[in-house]
């Protein structure tokens, strides 16, 4: 993203300020970013409270006064809005990524586990996708639905895989909310025809992160 991070600190703050129920930062930037990216249009009441809600939907803010909340919210609101606007410029868009400073491994699970959340707010979207001729972004899904369950731990991969996965898993992620993106607009009934994504080249890295060439993977379907 173009602007300034300063901001993100602070949110970053107040997240970890409401307890354990409380989404963190990566988190959250996954899961705006799959509320933003979703087929279907997801109004602010009905994810807000997914925030703090926690696993058992029990979780409530902590605030101490109105004004706190509102400011909190207006801090979300802006990076929601932050993340549409690198969505408007191709490769503009970065995904909030944790470093683990003794490896210096880029952590994506979090993030996916908040882009998850949000698909789970409205599965017809997904489905709509998956049902249409783009090999590009079924695998996108696919392989953000791949990360998801090997980071919440209902499918184990191999040792080479996950070494793969993790090599790749921070380059690919941005292609695939950029193809989704793309695909929203392209079919949204209220948006003026215009023109159109640049399709996946024959010979272009396969965005389902096999490591293949396009045409010798995903464009095989």
């Amino acid at each position: 993203m173009a602007s300034s991070f300063d901001y993100l600190d602070e949110l970053d703050r107040l997240l970890l300020a409401q307890g354990d129920d409380c989404m963190l930062l990566t988190q959250l930037d996954g899961f705006l970013t799959g509320i933003i990216v979703s087929p279907i249009l997801i109004s602010p009441s009905q994810w807000l409270t997914a925030i703090w809600a926690g696993e058992d939907g029990a979780g409530i803010p902590t605030f101490a006064d109105a004004g706190g909340m509102q400011h909190f919210v207006d801090l979300v609101m802006h990076h929601y809005h932050e993340i549409l606007a690198s969505l408007a410029h191709a490769g503009e868009f970065e995904p909030v990524l944790e470093i683990d400073t003794r490896s210096d491994e880029t952590l994506w699970e979090m993030w996916i586990e908040g882009f998850g959340q949000a698909m789970e707010l409205a599965p017809a979207g997904w489905l709509r996708v998956l049902a249409d001729d783009d090999a590009g972004c079924t695998a996108a899904i696919e392989g953000i639905r791949t990360l998801r369950a090997f980071a919440d731990g209902t499918r184990t991969f191999t040792r080479a895989e996950e070494d793969r996965w993790d090599a790749q898993a921070p380059d690919l992620i941005p292609i695939w909310v950029e193809m989704l993106h793309q695909w929203r607009l392209e079919n949204d009934p209220h948006r003026p025809t215009g023109s159109k994504r640049q399709k996946i080249g024959r010979n272009d890295p396969c965005p389902c992160g096999s490591g293949r060439k396009y045409k010798k993977c995903c464009g095989l379907q």
